[in-house]
């Protein structure tokens, strides 16, 4: 399987990603590579300090299997262009994208909600950050959605978010796949 990538920054919500890429990494063996918009140290929300294992620039598209964006403040006052030119390509290419939280205003901005089915924090909440939003008829009032490559949840649905990751990457069969949703209490599936 290729590498998972997970986007790090000043302040991202920790919380939201800690499942995942544990599940992933440490259950299973899947190599989780962190970036940066540099290669500097970055503070996450809840003061972990992460360095990087490489900048935004150094990625090889070839090489994702999926790029995994956390919540965070920065999302609702910045887009990041190079950024959004890798995840524009990543889904043209066929490679799973997942936001959660904040990061769900980031692909709204870049237009990747046309035609596909998404969640967010609300839909409010969409059309608060984003003005020129206009994929309401696509909006699932979910805690978790999986549609068309990608990925998205409301940021008190880290449970859920994890488990769509996993069933998109197939890394469980249905068996443990339902085990993993009972164990963690998953809502909504």
């Amino acid at each position: 399987m290729k590498n998972v990538y997970v986007l790090v920054f000043d302040g991202l919500a920790d919380w939201e990603i800690g499942l995942i890429t544990f599940e992933l990494n440490v259950r299973n063996d899947i190599k989780v590579t962190t970036i940066g918009f540099t290669g500097d140290p970055i503070e996450t929300g809840g003061s972990l300090r992460v360095l990087p294992d490489m900048a935004l620039s150094k990625v090889n598209l070839d090489d994702v299997g999926l790029l995994i964006l956390p919540g965070g403040g920065m999302w609702h006052d910045t887009f990041p262009q190079d950024l959004a030119q890798v995840v524009i390509r990543l889904h043209e290419m066929g490679v799973p994208v997942a936001a959660i939280c904040g990061a769900t205003v980031f692909l709204a901005k870049a237009g990747l909600f046309k035609g596909v089915q998404h969640t967010s924090n609300a839909l409010e909440y969409l059309q608060q950050f984003v003005p020129e939003y206009d994929s309401q008829a696509s909006y699932q009032d979910a805690y978790a959605v999986s549609d068309k490559g990608i990925i998205t949840a409301g940021g008190l649905a880290s449970v859920e978010f994890t488990y769509q990751i996993l069933k998109t990457l197939q890394v469980y069969d249905d068996e443990v796949l339902g085990e993993f949703a009972e164990l963690w209490n998953c809502r909504g599936l």
